[in-house]
């Protein structure tokens, strides 16, 4: 044998096929072939909090949901007016009134203190007179014990009114027709008709032949005359107790409205 022949490394037989042991460059390319799904799932992960915070929307701070509160609760209380007016009739007292309006008979040192200047003594009011109303306390709100609450109605009766006679006002008629036996219901309507007809005047008398405050007329006999009592009964007799004032032409014409 020659001797270099000997001495000559032997060839390497490179094997193909399924089970061939991967090349360096075919070892690089599947790792980021392997890693790139890894690589856009972390992205999807990464993308879904971002989108999601993209929809969430800031909520209105506490301080900004109570300034439109106020405000708009502001512009409601400027819509209303301050006050208003009450004619009291009769019957009438403070407790009454604030019961009827506020629907609590404990706020009727509102409607006092709102009235200082025209009530000197809240157990006393009169009929006729007009009332402001506030729709809030006003300030200084009088704290005065009631005593008013259960007085009875002759509380409403002017100093010339407790006689019942001579010239009465609206509240001495009131008196009068109730005293009369007539219904209290219809007295403060009785009274405008009697303005309206007498002008409060207990002799009065028409051309026409009608007699008294509430001008009863001749062709009633015995019941057209002068006495207050009397006069009233026939008033209270003739209008059915204050159901039907048609015999007077002050109430078919309207002219005893406000007379009260």
């Amino acid at each position: 044998m020659d001797s270099s022949h000997l001495h000559r490394r032997p060839h390497k037989i490179r094997r193909t096929g399924r089970h061939a042991t991967p090349s360096q460059v075919e070892k690089v390319a599947g790792t980021a072939a392997k890693a790139a799904p890894a690589v856009a799932i972390a992205g999807a992960l990464v993308a879904l909090p971002q989108s999601a915070h993209a929809e969430v929307k800031t909520p209105a701070s506490a301080t900004t949901v109570t300034e439109q509160a106020h405000t708009t609760a502001l512009v409601k209380q400027a819509a209303q007016p301050k006050s208003r007016t009450y004619t009291v009739r009769s019957g009438d007292t403070l407790s009454e009134i604030a019961a009827k309006i506020y629907g609590n008979p404990a706020r009727w040192t509102w409607i006092y203190a709102a009235n200082r200047a025209k009530i000197h003594n809240p157990n006393s009011i009169y009929v006729g007179e007009k009332l402001t109303i506030p729709n809030h306390a006003p300030t200084g709100t009088t704290s005065y014990s009631a005593k008013h609450a259960k007085k009875p109605a002759t509380t409403v009766l002017t100093s010339s009114a407790k006689k019942l006679s001579g010239n009465l006002g609206c509240s001495g008629l009131e008196a009068l027709w109730v005293a009369a036996g007539g219904a209290r219901s219809h007295a403060f309507i009785a009274a405008e008709i009697a303005m309206a007809e007498s002008g409060g005047r207990q002799y009065a008398h028409s051309p026409t032949n009608d007699f008294g405050y509430w001008q009863i007329n001749g062709v009633h006999g015995a019941m057209a005359t002068y006495n207050p009592i009397r006069n009233a009964k026939a008033a209270i007799a003739i209008s059915s107790n204050g159901h039907n004032w048609r015999p007077w032409t002050t109430y078919v014409t309207g002219a005893y409205r406000g007379r009260c």
